[in-house]
């Protein structure tokens, strides 16, 4: 057995699918031998032989954003089933438990589909910042940033999406209500939570997006910079006008 988890979509509407279990934050599919959990924000995590196709069916009508197959992130893990005390929840990417009970299985599923939604957003932040890290530079060397306005108007565009979908994701990133309802299992969630590294990778989420908030001031006054520049030119030329014109008029009396 193993379990294998695919990020498909943006988002999923899980309240459409024919969920064997009715819960809040999650659909619980099973077709065959395999158990999917459906997550609304576009996870898939299956157990059982790791196919995905069967799942892909059902959900297919419920879908917004969806992903290409070659560029779905996804995860993996060996599952042991076996009776007895284990030490680890989860060793070496392979996850020990007693039994395959339904709520554990849904339980560890939690974390599972966040990391790999936090790490589809590790991998949009890297890029932004891989795409502005050289304005601090630029600005420190030249005293300006080379970049048109449109170019600058875009770069800030794309960087308050990206801060305003993570921002938005936070709460996805919580540990789900399910574990108030079922306080019992939130051991599961908690030491698979751990061996993911959810909370330090949030951490070092919000320092990249601290500096893309620095980069987002540096941009903000440099178009502001460059308006009030404009407008000074334009003042300077309006008193140039004048001065021609009074010149014209009443010196030289040209017109």
């Amino acid at each position: 057995m193993i379990c294998k988890a695919y990020l498909v979509a943006q988002s999923i509407n899980i309240k459409a699918l024919p969920s064997e279990k009715k819960l809040r934050e999650v659909a619980y599919l099973k077709v065959q031998n395999n158990i999917y959990m459906v997550f609304p924000y576009g996870v898939v995590v299956c157990w059982g032989d790791g196919n995905l196709s069967d799942a892909l069916v059902l959900i297919k009508d419920h879908t917004n954003g969806e992903i290409p197959s070659n560029k779905m992130l996804f995860d993996e893990f060996e599952v042991n089933v076996s009776t007895g005390p284990h030490n680890k929840l989860v060793f070496e990417d392979t996850i020990n438990i007693e039994e395959v009970d339904e709520l554990v299985l849904i339980a560890i599923s939690h974390p599972i589909a966040q990391s790999l939604r936090l790490t589809q957003h590790e991998d949009a932040s890297i890029q932004s910042i891989d795409k502005i890290k050289h304005i601090p530079s630029t600005l420190a060397k030249y005293g300006k940033i080379k970049e048109s306005k449109k170019e600058i108007s875009r770069m800030q565009g794309h960087l308050y999406v990206l801060k305003g979908n993570i921002s938005f994701e936070h709460s996805i990133l919580d540990k789900p209500e399910f574990f108030w309802e079922y306080p019992e299992y939130d051991n599961f969630y908690n030491r698979m939570s751990d061996y993911l590294e959810i909370e330090p990778r949030i951490e070092i989420l919000n320092k990249k997006m601290a500096t893309i908030d620095e980069t987002l001031s540096i941009l903000s006054n440099e178009l502001n910079h460059r308006h009030s520049s404009k407008l000074e030119w334009i003042i300077i030329l309006l008193i140039l006008f004048e001065i021609v014109i009074f010149l014209l008029k009443d010196i030289f009396h040209l017109i």
